[in-house]
């Protein structure tokens, strides 16, 4: 006790004394009503960052443009059949499948809708197009090339319409469903020479680049595009006239993996 208030008679240190006690009280009080004001205030905060992030993800435009949704049938031979995008996007396609890597020839649509449905990002290139500028490379990176498991789905069609890159060549053995860059369907088609000259082989390069930045992607030469690089993914596609390393890295990371059937490759 404060010696003060011990000179004071008796009922004047228990006034002072009740007095303090009561600005103890009222001081606790405001405290508690402070803190429990600025955690609803820390909470409302949480909740506004929370939304304007959620948001943002939601109303961000997705890269490339949509194409309609032409449907995932198992067929032997696509003589006939009508895509809704040129490279196509979805459809009808064979049992087997094309795995990651760049490829030197051209590859039957057939498989490589398939790929798309495996969830890969295919990056076809036309050197009979200009480019308008070819722009520095993705750093290098490690490009890891995971086990696969075949499926079994059994094709609707066992035709042959004879016609060049229409028909499935190559035949699934045992459980193994899919070729590689190194164990190629046969040349079908010759490319013409502007695939064979320096500045297509350059293309080529910088775009096999981007097999590094994730596992499923597929580089292939393709005829009569609209575009000199063409970027698909299951119902999506992006045309471009020059090699820009932030689209394609954008367009790879927003559908890479996001087929309709999810597998291990």
């Amino acid at each position: 006790m404060d010696e003060n208030l011990q000179d004071l008679p008796r009922h004047e240190r228990r006034k002072i004394l009740r007095e303090q006690e009561k600005e103890k009280l009222q001081s606790g009080g405001v405290t508690k009503v402070l803190r429990k004001f600025g955690l609803w205030i820390l909470v409302l905060g949480i909740l506004v960052i929370g939304g304007y992030w959620l948001f943002k993800n939601v109303t961000k435009k997705l890269p490339g443009e949509a194409v309609a949704d032409s449907g995932r049938e198992h067929v032997t031979d696509i003589a006939g059949i009508s895509y809704s995008s040129n490279p196509p996007t979805s459809g009808s396609h064979f049992p087997v499948w094309a795995k990651p890597g760049v490829y030197d020839r051209l590859i039957s649509d057939g498989y490589l809708i398939h790929s798309l449905e495996h969830g890969y990002i295919i990056i076809s290139y036309d050197c009979e197009k200009p480019v308008s500028s070819i722009w520095p490379a993705p750093p290098r990176g490690e490009y890891l090339v995971s086990s696969v498991y075949a499926h079994d789905e059994l094709a609707k069609e066992s035709t042959d319409s004879g016609q060049f890159l229409m028909h499935m060549k190559v035949q699934p053995q045992d459980d193994m469903s899919w070729f590689t860059p190194q164990n190629p369907p046969e040349v079908e088609v010759e490319l013409p020479e502007a695939f064979q000259t320096d500045s297509c082989k350059n293309l080529a390069r910088q775009l096999s680049e981007f097999t590094k930045v994730t596992q499923r992607v597929i580089v292939v030469p393709r005829l009569n595009m609209d575009s000199p690089v063409v970027l698909t993914a299951w119902n999506r596609i992006e045309k471009l006239n020059t090699v820009d390393s932030d689209v394609i890295k954008e367009f790879i990371k927003a559908f890479h993996n996001k087929g309709p059937e999810q597998t291990a490759e």
